[in-house]
């Protein structure tokens, strides 16, 4: 009786170590870290699989984000132009389209290949920001209707192209990470 009873219970540990490695890798997850140094020192870790994410865009209860698309209502520059500015800087392939050398400070926003990359270092005290986006993300997250972004289309397309990094911002108290896996 004591060894079907041991048994029993190393089949249902072998069984639940199974199904949660497969709800583990059923898809891809997000993961954001947020590790600060100064005052009150802690670190933050969410770790969501993508589709939790879309499916919490909508739980979201807010006039300007519903079902996944964020209106922007008053903003210096429209969705409308920045889909037509997004379609030129795709047409124009592989380049550096802003560049700006300051004695404390560079600024270069380019397209290589697939991603557009932003990249801001201040030296001064030492802040670092680089974005890694997905051309496919940028589309998708243009895709809306008139002055609307589309996040449920980015975050989809983020899940299709298992993304990566897409975020780190390096200041010297703060570290914050983004990343699709």
């Amino acid at each position: 009786m004591k060894r079907n009873l041991l048994l029993a219970l190393i089949a249902a540990l072998v069984l639940a170590s199974v199904g949660i490695a497969q709800t583990q890798t059923r898809g891809p997850w997000m993961h954001l870290e947020v590790t600060e140094k100064g005052g009150d020192p802690g670190t933050i870790k969410v770790n969501l699989p993508v589709s939790m994410v879309d499916t919490a865009l909508n739980m979201v209860k807010d006039k300007n984000l519903k079902e996944g698309h964020l209106k922007l209502d008053h903003t210096e520059i429209s969705v409308v132009e920045m889909r037509q500015l997004w379609n030129e800087l795709k047409n124009a392939g592989n380049a550096e389209f802003v560049s700006v050398e300051k004695k404390d400070e560079t600024v270069r926003i380019s397209r290589e290949g697939s991603f557009v990359l932003i990249k801001v270092n201040n030296t001064k005290n030492t802040e670092k920001v680089d974005i890694r986006m997905p051309i496919s993300v940028v589309d998708a997250l243009l895709s809306g209707q008139e002055n609307e972004l589309n996040l449920k289309a980015a975050l989809s397309s983020m899940k299709v192209g298992n993304a990566g990094d897409i975020l780190t911002v390096n200041e010297p108290d703060t570290h914050v990470r983004l990343w699709i896996d």
